[in-house]
């Protein structure tokens, strides 16, 4: 008899600590878990907005470009080659030296492409999606 007691008892005691075990567990997702995967994710689309508006800002620079050059053209690949090489040719917009600081992906670095008459900027964002970002005279993409 003491024995079936001693068993219920211990019984009993383990299914209060699995049951405040699950709880506690609960408790941790819903408290501590979910809140860092959301301010992770606030932190990817800023950064994705960040990148974003900045490539917005070149845009607009290389719009104004042919503007102010002599060919009337805009800068050709043989300028924009590399992010320095954007910052010399835009050397009015006081580009930040790190093109991280613009939250663009620097193992990506960018792409240039231009006839004169047209370009295509490529980067990607320093965000976990790493979403492509493409600038022309017709607009901005973002994949």
């Amino acid at each position: 008899m003491k024995r079936s007691k001693l068993y219920f008892a211990m019984s009993l005691l383990t299914i209060s600590f699995l049951l405040i075990f699950s709880a506690c567990e609960k408790m941790v997702e819903d408290e501590v878990i979910k809140p860092i995967e959301s301010m992770y994710g606030q932190k990817s689309v800023a950064t994705s907005q960040a990148a974003l508006s900045n490539v917005q800002t070149v845009r607009a620079a290389l719009m104004r470009y042919p503007a102010v050059s002599s060919s009337n053209e805009y800068p050709g690949e043989m300028e924009i080659f590399d992010y320095a090489s954007l910052r010399d040719v835009l050397a009015d917009e006081n580009l930040p030296p790190d093109m991280a600081e613009l939250m663009w992906d620097p193992g990506f670095g960018i792409t240039y492409i231009s006839d004169g008459y047209s370009f295509t900027l490529t980067v990607k964002a320093l965000s976990t999606e790493q979403e492509t970002i493409t600038a022309t005279p017709k607009g901005i993409t973002k994949n």
